[in-house]
C-alpha cells in the first residue's frame, strides 16, 4: 500500500469512528431495505443525500405502497441524519468485528470476520424484515445473510455499457454465488448482454429496464411542466473527472502527473477562454465524498476561479441526465458516463491511454465505437480542441408526457413482480425490452 492510500485509509478509519451506529424509526408496512456506500450518495436536496440510481427506484417502489429503509455499508461517512430519509449505520460494530478478526491468522482470520459480518447483517435484516434488498455493490456478507434468511438481493448496476473487457466486473463476478447478489439490475444492452453471459447456468438473474435515476427525471420534468434548459450561444463541453489517477491503481498511475486533471486539458482551457466556449467540470462521487480527496476539490475550486468559462459545483451537484441536455460534446478519461452521453446523443471523446491496443483497458467501450459518437482520442491539446470544434451545437430533445406515463406503468408492473416473486422469479414482460422514454 502507497503511503498516499495508507493516509487515506487512516482518514477513512478516523472518519467513521464520527458516524456511530444508528437504527432509524421504522416506518409501517411491507417495507424494502436500500443499501449502498455513502459514496455512491452523490446528490443532494433539502431532504439530505442520496443516491441517484436508488432514489430513481425508491420513487418507483414508493409509489407502490413500500415503506423504504436505508442502510449505509461501513464505513459510513455520514450521519443518519445526513442522508434523505435517514439511514441504519454501522461502522462500529464493523470496526469491532475488524479488531476481534485481528486476533486470529490467516484463514482463521478471514473465517471469524466473515462469521461476525454474517452475524451483524442477519440481525440488521431480522430487525427491518425487509420483502427484498436493492442494493449497489452489496458486501458478501449481506448476500450471504440475506440467503440465509430467505430474502432477495437485488444488485442495482451504477455503471452503464460494462462489457466483458471489464476485469474488475468480471473479477467480481466470478466470485462463489453466495456472495452475490440474488439478482442483477442492468439499465443499458451492453451492460445486460455482459451481466447474462456471467450469470449463464448460476443462480443469478439479470433483468434489464429502464434507468431509473433517468427516468425519475423525465417524470418530475412532466409533473411540474418544466421547460428544456435555455440554450445559449456557443457550446458547453461537460468534462467528467475520476479518481484512480493518483496512485489508487496501478493501470492508472502515471499517466496524470497530479492525478486530477491532465495538463493537455488545462492547456485546452487557458487557450479558450474568451471563445465562447464552456466548460462543465464533473466531479466524481469519490473525489467528492472519500476522505484523502480534499486536494482535488481544492484544485478543481482553484482552477475554475482563474478561468471563469469553467464551472464545476453545478456540474457536480446536478443530475448527469440535465447536464447533457444542455452539452454539445462530453469529455473523459475513462468513465462509463460515456454510455449516458450516448443515450442523450451526445459525442463522447474518450483519452485514457489505457483504452488503446495494448493497454490494460482496452476493449472497453470499443462496442460504442460503432454509433459513431464515441471517440478513442489521445492527450494532446490540439487534438482535443479540434474535437471540440467538429462537435455540433444540441438540438432540444422533444419528449412525450403520455410516454413518460405509460413508462411509469410499466416500471411499476415490473417492480411489483420483482418484489411480490417467490424463489421461482421469472422476468417481467417488459424485463428484456428496456425502452427508455
Amino acid at each position: 500500500m502507497s503511503p498516499r492510500n495508507l493516509l487515506r485509509f487512516v482518514q477513512r478509519v478516523i472518519g467513521s469512528l464520527t458516524v456511530p451506529d444508528h437504527m432509524p424509526p421504522l416506518p409501517e408496512g411491507r417495507r424494502v431495505l436500500f443499501s449502498c456506500h455513502d459514496v455512491d450518495r452523490a446528490m443532494r436536496d433539502d431532504q439530505g443525500r442520496y443516491s441517484p440510481i436508488l432514489e430513481g427506484i425508491r420513487s418507483t417502489v414508493e409509489d407502490l405502497g413500500y415503506a423504504t429503509v436505508n442502510l449505509s455499508h461501513p464505513y459510513a461517512v455520514f450521519r443518519s441524519h445526513a442522508i434523505k430519509g435517514g439511514a441504519a449505520t454501522v461502522n462500529y460494530r464493523s470496526f469491532l468485528i475488524r479488531l476481534r478478526a485481528l486476533l486470529r491468522t490467516g484463514a482463521a482470520r478471514a473465517a471469524l470476520r466473515q462469521e461476525l459480518e454474517i452475524r451483524l447483517y442477519r440481525d440488521l435484516l431480522q430487525r427491518v424484515a425487509p420483502e427484498m434488498v436493492v442494493s449497489i455493490q452489496p458486501p458478501p456478507a449481506l448476500c450471504l445473510a440475506a440467503k440465509q434468511l430467505g430474502i432477495k438481493v437485488a444488485e442495482a448496476m451504477h455503471g452503464t455499457n460494462i462489457s466483458l473487457s471489464d476485469k474488475v466486473f468480471c473479477a467480481h463476478m466470478a466470485q462463489p454465488v453466495g456472495v452475490l447478489p440474488d439478482i442483477i439490475l442492468s439499465f443499458d444492452d451492453v451492460s445486460q448482454k455482459t451481466v447474462s453471459s456471467l450469470c449463464s447456468g448460476r443462480e443469478i438473474l439479470a433483468f434489464k429496464t429502464r434507468d431509473p435515476w433517468l427516468h425519475l427525471l423525465r417524470r418530475r420534468q412532466a409533473t411540474e411542466r418544466q421547460e428544456q434548459p435555455a440554450r445559449r450561444d456557443g457550446k458547453t463541453i461537460l468534462v467528467t473527472l475520476q479518481w484512480g489517477y493518483d496512485g489508487e491503481r496501478d493501470s492508472l498511475s502515471n499517466i496524470i502527473p497530479n492525478g486530477i486533471l491532465h495538463p493537455a486539458l488545462e492547456s485546452v482551457f487557458a487557450t479558450t477562454a474568451g471563445s465562447g466556449l464552456r466548460f462543465q467540470l464533473r466531479m466524481h462521487p469519490i473525489q467528492v465524498n472519500a476522505a484523502g480527496y480534499r486536494h482535488h476539490r481544492r484544485y478543481i475550486e482553484a482552477l475554475c476561479e482563474r478561468h471563469p468559462h469553467l464551472e464545476w459545483q453545478h456540474a457536480t451537484s446536478a443530475p448527469l441526465p440535465l447536464l447533457l441536455d444542455e452539452a454539445s460534446g462530453h469529455i473523459t478519461m475513462c468513465s462509463s458516463s460515456v454510455g449516458e452521453a450516448l443515450v442523450a446523443g451526445v459525442p463522447s471523446l474518450l483519452l485514457c491511454p489505457t483504452l488503446h491496443d495494448g493497454g490494460a483497458n482496452f476493449g472497453l467501450f470499443r462496442e460504442l465505437e460503432s454509433s459513431g459518437l464515441v471517440r478513442f482520442g489521445t492527450l494532446d491539446s490540439d487534438d482535443i480542441r479540434g474535437w471540440i470544434d467538429s462537435c455540433p451545437a444540441r438540438v432540444p430533445v422533444e419528449r412525450s408526457t403520455a410516454g413518460i406515463d405509460e413508462a411509469h406503468q410499466e416500471e411499476k408492473r415490473f417492480y411489483a413482480t420483482l418484489i411480490d416473486a417467490s424463489a421461482g422469479i421469472r422476468p417481467p414482460p417488459h424485463a428484456s425490452i428496456g425502452v427508455t422514454a
